[in-house]
């Protein structure tokens, strides 16, 4: 779809994981003082391959659902009760009758509505929505508003007011993935070219977006600024501020100058293998963006060869880097050891724009991230080539750091950090319905849900593996923000 950001999902097998108990290393709790929200994240790069969080929907008793973390798209959406073709996800689907303060977006010039249709008592119609993706996927629905808070209750986030999509049709691994659907964080302004010399203008983007709907909420919102911190498994949302005691004590922040304008860009330098130059004109790079929504990180075809033929040069010269390479992407370290890590292989340098004139951030990237362990015992690399020139810094190069997206301030920053980790305890009754359908006529539901509790303590679950990766089209816009 012409000028629309779009996921593509990549399909891979089918891999088991382990599903465990809720680890909680830090709380992700409303901040009065400070004014600053936070939620708990959850997700991984090898069993879901995103990263997703909680909300509640709804008064006076909020619905929980589960959305995917998006820095590159703009809708925020879930599948409703009467879905004619939506998945099973985490939640059940969202009833909108059950909250009485929910109500249907009229359809209107105002709205931004791709096309109207009868849904309640409105005289006019109600606003509807089609989002399509570049592998095929799509989600569709009726725009609605009402309460809606970051996380679950224990988060004890303030409800905002906000636009959200009621899904009444999913396609694809929208329909299969385990989260309930998508939060696009994205930034709610386009740039508009100015005159020769100048710097570009921005403009209000169409519709608003749940980050407006949060930083509009002065009285609990301080600031127009949130981060993002990733670790193996889950992490931390937080909006209005950054949690510095997530930050190793050795690790300042380093701040790149970013550019809000539909997505987040930032302004590659240079890359570098150690001291090793792999790519120093900023052209090559083309537009860099920041994007949780897709998995790996991508760089252009001529980047891509070079760094791929670099690193393998590096390890001819140190030893093999302690490994031996099974194909392009892939090494199996010679380290047998189950938790060996890639400590021979080096690390990667990225250069950008400093948020302060004339200066360029070094921020490393350490093997440990743009290195992968799959279930295969196999590390394989965490970016690939871009079909298009253009540069995409997805969840594995995010990994272990604090991203945090200053708004106000045009500034990006990024800080090494010991991210907190939580993990997404299935249903009881999820876990086991289906295991046992030949019981359900010797014992009741009551005491298939007390078996259900013994057995869920050793019990694994099924992941979906499907990669991610971003593809994006608004070319006016990348031209006017490349240096």
């Amino acid at each position: 779809m012409p000028g629309k950001c779009g996921i593509r999902l990549l399909r891979t097998m089918i891999l088991p994981a382990a599903w465990f108990c809720l680890v909680t290393s830090a709380l992700a709790k409303y901040d009065p003082e400070a004014r600053v929200e936070s939620a708990r994240l959850y997700g991984n790069l090898n069993d879901y391959a995103y990263y997703f969080t909680d909300l509640l929907v709804g008064s006076p008793k909020p619905q929980l659902t589960s959305v995917i973390v998006d820095t590159g798209s703009h809708l925020i959406g879930f599948p409703c009760s009467g879905c004619s073709h939506c998945g099973h996800h985490l939640e059940p689907a969202l009833n909108i009758g059950q909250s009485q303060t929910a109500q249907w977006v009229p359809c209107n010039t105002n709205h931004h509505c791709d096309s109207c249709s009868k849904i309640g008592d409105l005289e006019n119609g109600t606003c509807a929505y089609s989002e399509g993706y570049s592998e095929g996927s799509a989600i569709s629905g009726h725009w609605f508003t009402d309460y809606v808070q970051l996380g679950d209750a224990v988060s004890q986030n303030p409800p905002v007011r906000g636009r959200m999509g009621c899904h009444s049709s999913e396609n694809n691994l929208f329909y299969t993935q385990k989260a309930n659907g998508i939060m696009g964080l994205a930034p709610s302004s386009v740039l508009q070219a100015g005159e020769a010399g100048e710097e570009p203008a921005f403009a209000t983007h169409g519709q608003p977006t749940i980050l407006d709907d949060l930083f509009r909420d002065k009285e609990h919102v301080d600031s127009r600024v949130f981060s993002i911190c990733l670790a193996d498994a889950g992490g931390m949302l937080t909006v209005g501020g950054y949690n510095t005691p997530n930050h190793l004590n050795s690790s300042s922040i380093q701040w790149a100058r970013m550019r809000a304008a539909q997505y987040y860009f930032v302004f590659t330098k240079m890359l570098e293998v150690e001291d090793v130059m792999v790519a120093a004109d900023p052209n090559e790079f083309g537009a860099t963006i920041i994007d949780t929504g897709t998995t790996l990180t991508y760089f252009p075809g001529i980047v891509y060869d070079t760094l791929v033929s670099d690193l393998r040069a590096y390890c001819v010269g140190h030893a093999g880097c302690g490994a031996v390479q099974t194909d392009e992407r892939c090494w199996k370290l010679n380290d047998e050891n189950p938790d060996a890590k890639p400590d021979g292989f080096p690390t990667l340098f990225l250069h950008f724009s400093s948020y302060t004139e004339d200066e360029v951030e070094k921020v490393d990237w350490p093997a440990s991230s743009f290195l992968n362990k799959r279930y295969d015992g196999l590390w394989c690399y965490t970016f690939h080539e871009h079909a298009e020139s253009h540069t995409i810094l997805g969840i594995s190069w995010i990994l272990n750091k604090d991203a945090i997206f200053d708004i106000a301030n045009g500034r990006f920053g990024i800080a090494k950090a010991k991210c907190p980790e939580f993990r997404k305890v299935p249903r009881l009754w999820e876990v086991t319905r289906g295991l046992f359908p030949h019981l359900r006529g010797r014992f009741s539901n009551g005491h298939l849900s007390i078996l259900a509790v013994f057995l869920s303590v050793g019990c694994a679950g099924v992941g979906l593996r499907a990669m991610r990766r971003r593809t994006f089209h608004p070319d006016l816009e990348l031209e006017v923000v490349l240096e």
